[in-house]
This record gives C-alpha cells, structure tokens and sequence, in this order.
C-alpha cells in the first residue's frame, strides 16, 4: 500500500511539473542588451565656459527586448581617458524594446591643466569604444569633439531611457 502511495504521488509530481514547465517557458526571459543588439552613435554635443557635453545612444537593433543597468565603460581610442561615473541619473533598469535607444550623458572640459600645454591639451581620438553594463564586448563611434582636457577626465551618467 505504501509503494502505491509512493507511485500516485510521484505521478501526481510528474504530471504537475508537466505542466508547469510549459507554462514556466512560455514567457520569454528579459536579457541583457550587448554589442551584438545594440548600435550605437555620440549626438547632442553641447558647450558653455569650456565644459563639454554629449550623449552616447545606443539602439536595441534585435527582435526582442534588453535591458541596461547601470554605467557603460567608455574610453577614447588613442587617447587617455579617466573616466568618473556619476549619480545623475543613478542607476535604475532600463528595458528597450526593438527599436528603442537609451543614453549616457558624457561630461569632460576643454580647459588645459596647468601642466597641459597648447591649445591640444591632449591627443586627439579618432574613435571611442563603450561597453554595455556588465558586458565584455565593446560598442565603437567615431570621436568628433577633439581634445578631452584635463588628462582625459570625463563623467558619464548611468544609461537612461529616451
């Protein structure tokens, strides 16, 4: 009696997990946006008493929808760069559907350190790559903006839906 106890309750399990695992399925996980979904471009540039800034946007170019938490790296290609991250925006989940783009704020000057000479305070990039939050694979735009001064500081917010 008890082995058939056993054998009704295992079949009862089986059955349940069944169909739950269908269920369970049926509904897609959300992934992380990365290289391979994403395109990117630098556009927005704006300037007052030597500060800089402009947004790194990227676009979901795949079929289904991704998420970014958080900060991208960012590093200018030939140049240096410091990169500081910043707490406006602060970090919160954005989920783009296909199609939808999503921004960081980029912030440096164009004012010399005392040590920085010429109007060329530094190296000038001819690219830039950035890495989606928690990714390995970089994205890469072209650098129109010239020198970044004060030995390649910049500040960047976290992404942020547009």
């Amino acid at each position: 009696m008890f082995i058939n106890r056993v054998l009704v309750a295992a079949g009862v399990l089986a059955a349940v997990g069944a169909v739950v695992a269908p269920v369970a399925s049926a509904s897609p996980a959300s992934t992380r946006c990365n290289a391979g979904t994403l395109s990117a471009t630098l556009a927005n540039p704006d300037a007052g008493a030597g500060q800089r800034y402009a947004q790194f946007i990227v676009t979901n170019t795949g079929r289904a929808a991704c998420t970014l938490y958080g900060h991208g790296g960012f590093a200018l290609v030939g140049a240096p760069t410091q990169l500081t991250w910043t707490a406006n925006p602060g970090a919160s989940l954005v989920t783009l559907s296909p199609g939808e783009r999503a921004a960081m704020t980029l912030h440096w000057t164009a004012v010399p350190a005392d040590d920085e000479a010429g109007d060329q305070c530094e190296p000038v990039a001819a690219s830039a790559i950035s890495i989606p939050p928690d990714e390995t694979v970089p994205l890469s735009v072209s650098w129109p903006y010239g020198s970044v001064c004060q030995h390649g500081q910049m500040d960047a917010s976290a992404y942020y839906k547009l």
